[in-house]
């Protein structure tokens, strides 16, 4: 992971030395990995989401970072700032040298106001709570001309006033790299451990449930690019390895057998694209996943193993650095081993990319639709689809403001015959303010409003929350 990718809490400063331009397409390439995993099921969420305790949405991270070469790529304008200026302005975490690495470690402490922790309706009566959160974060990047190597260690610690059974312990460690082959091709991959939640009111929790489902996630993934001059090429691979805790305060204090969401799931990708003229792009990816379930059947009696496929086609096009869309449609179809889950088949599209009219200023839409599988007892699974947009602007070289926007539609799929299957709507807005007195602190601001409307009675819900984001860094 990047320092001066969305990790990082400054604002994103143009200085052309060479150090920094490589930093800036490590940062671009952030978004392509985003980009091209798009139809991939469970890997996306918005990345300002990891600034508020409770997120709306949990998903597997991205282990790897992508070689050069793919995704967006940021304008260069010229500079003409004196040394003193550049180094006036700018903020970004300077890190310690440890020989050919810098290391990056971080505090971020936040006080919290959620009014519904329980994310209930209103006819069944809010309770808010403040809470703490602890953030501690460190990552060690290699510094060289070629090749790249990273790790990091982070943890998300999170006390409630109200209610301590909605307190979480988060964490995750894991490396990446790249190793470069040659001028137009290289390898990449990354492994990752981690103990995540799911946040009441999302997707995988079933009404009335009173406390977060926790789980363990073992990540890895593999690829390989190559360019051969206007062909572009790409393979990858993931496996995903689910462990989930029971949830012993479920609807009327029953039992929920999270065991049974125990899974591995593999995904494979192939993608290939054709540059015809500079910076425009046709290409084509077809990816395979399989789902495999530790209990067959499960305690309800379902086989829930399954298998899919998806084939794509898109365009990719880069004005100039001013702005750069990749967008595609496409088909995609989830078959189960068992019969009473109906075959999902479905269109899938994406979008993905950034509007950069001034340099202190990043207009971020994106498009996406995956099938994710569910904790619902009588669905197999849910078609995840999501719009929204990220701003990002930069006041002053020390000041930034962040906004973002969401639409989310969760279809949940249920067993044959089965009328009247669940459908979720989520709207989320978010609005975040950062200042930073110098570069190691970081001090501000940040509202959440989310609001869920559903066809289950009673399962509509809002919940507003503020924070005070406070931390330290090398």
């Amino acid at each position: 992971m990047q320092e001066t990718a969305k990790h990082s809490p400054s604002p994103t400063v143009v200085v052309h030395s060479r150090r920094t331009i490589r930093q800036l397409r490590r940062l671009a390439l952030s978004c392509g990995a985003a980009t091209g995993l798009l139809a991939m099921p469970g890997l996306l969420s918005p990345a300002w989401a990891q600034d508020v305790p409770t997120p709306v949405v949990t998903s597997a991270p991205v282990v790897a970072q992508l070689p050069y070469g793919q995704g967006p790529q940021p304008r260069q304008e010229p500079d003409d700032r004196t040394p003193t200026q550049k180094a006036a302005e700018n903020y970004d975490a300077p890190g310690v040298r440890v020989g050919s690495f810098l290391l990056f470690p971080e505090l971020e402490l936040e006080e919290a106001f959620n009014d519904n922790i329980y994310a209930t309706s209103n006819a069944t009566g809010k309770t808010g709570s403040f809470i703490q959160v602890f953030k501690p974060s460190v990552k060690l990047n290699s510094d060289w001309s070629t090749h790249m190597l990273n790790f990091y260690a982070n943890g998300n610690f999170a006390l409630y006033t109200a209610d301590s059974s909605q307190n979480y312990q988060d964490f995750s460690v894991g490396a990446d790299g790249r190793y470069d082959i040659e001028k137009e091709s290289n390898g990449f991959g990354g492994v990752s451990y981690s103990r995540n939640h799911e946040a009441l009111g999302t997707p995988n929790n079933i009404a009335g449930q009173a406390q977060p489902n926790v789980y363990y996630l073992l990540a890895a993934n593999a690829g390989y690019t190559k360019q051969f001059d206007r062909i572009k090429t790409r393979l990858d691979g993931r496996i995903d390895n689910y462990n989930y805790l029971n949830n012993a305060n479920g609807t009327n204090n029953g039992v929920i057998l999270n065991s049974d969401r125990n899974r591995t799931e593999f995904r494979e990708a192939a993608r290939m694209g054709y540059e015809f003229i500079p910076g425009y792009e046709v290409w084509t990816r077809g990816s395979l996943n399989q789902r495999q379930y530790q209990n067959v059947p499960d305690s309800g009696g379902f086989y829930r193993n399954s298998t899919g496929f998806d084939i794509v086609g898109g365009f990719a096009l880069d004005l100039g650095g001013i702005t750069s869309l990749e967008f595609f449609g496409g088909y995609l179809q989830q078959n189960y081993v068992d019969t009473r889950f109906v075959q999902i088949s479905t269109p899938t599209f994406g979008l993905a990319g950034y509007w950069n009219p001034y340099r202190t200023l990043w207009i971020k839409p994106y498009i996406k639709r995956t099938v994710d599988d569910t904790s619902q007892s009588n669905d197999s699974a849910y078609v995840n689809t999501s719009g929204g947009l990220d701003v990002n602007y930069n006041m002053r070289p020390n000041i930034r403001l962040d906004g973002h926007a969401e639409y989310m539609v969760a279809d949940y799929q249920a067993i044959s015959n089965t009328p009247g299957a669940r459908y979720d709507q989520y709207y989320t807005v978010r609005i975040g303010f950062l200042y930073l007195p110098t570069p190691n602190f970081f001090v501000g601001p940040t509202y959440q409003f989310v609001h869920r409307t559903s066809n289950v009675f009673n399962n509509d819900y809002d919940q507003n929350m503020i924070l005070l984001r406070l931390g330290a860094r090398l």
